[in-house]
């Protein structure tokens, strides 16, 4: 099998995984909302984006799509779906909108410790239950740049990024480990918590985080 090959097989057994965490800790049809959806489904609907959006299981009027990007036109691909736009900071929803916050690979995204706690905070404060994902920064391959190993060390990892990947910086990529992560939610609003490891041949590839506060 080619590399390529391997990846997506790879990618998508990780997706579906994680789709079946979630939606196996839901009894019923519910109101979720799905933070960080992307504006490449409006050009490239074979996009691997929006997995959690192609594949919503519930009726459509109990999806919500919160993304940074202009969301103009998502809404005439998917008819009965809410999409929404905001500024990467406090949500522009009310206190437990939602019974349920799905967030995949995001959180790594929002910018350093201090933006990571305040987007977790938000995700508890508008859902009633929280789930989202994240790549283990220890995993031997970095998912994003398919570094081997350069991203155990940060200083070294983004000056190869300034080359290779220069849409990557320190201000867009900031990985997490367990110990990141339980620090993260231990400052957090969760009343409770639990961080699964999602395994690769023995070895936490990603992690499922879910929570309520």
């Amino acid at each position: 099998m080619k590399t390529k090959d391997l990846k997506a097989t790879i990618q998508k057994r990780s997706r579906e995984e994680k789709l079946a965490q979630f939606y196996g800790q839901l009894d019923k049809a519910c109101a979720v909302l799905d933070v960080g959806v992307s504006r490449l489904e409006l050009h490239n609907r074979r996009a691997p984006a929006n997995h959690f959006l192609k594949t919503f299981r519930f009726a459509p009027e109990c999806y919500t799509g919160l993304a940074v990007d202009d969301m103009t036109g998502m809404a005439e691909l998917y008819p009965g779906k809410t999409f929404v736009h905001y500024d990467g900071r406090v949500f522009p929803f009310d206190d437990k909108r939602f019974d349920a916050v799905f967030s995949n690979a995001v959180v790594e995204h929002v910018g350093d410790r201090e933006r990571q706690l305040l987007f977790i905070n938000e995700m508890l404060r508008v859902g009633k239950w929280v789930f989202f994902t994240t790549p283990n920064k220890w995993f031997p391959v970095e998912t994003h740049t398919g570094a081997l190993l350069r991203h155990w060390s940060d200083a070294p990892f983004f000056r190869w990024c300034e080359t290779h990947h220069p849409h990557y910086t320190k201000g867009n990529l900031n990985l997490l480990g367990h110990a990141d992560l339980e620090r993260l939610m231990r400052e957090s609003n969760a009343r409770d918590y639990r961080i699964r490891a999602n395994r690769l041949l023995g070895w936490p590839m990603t992690f499922t985080v879910t929570c309520s506060g």
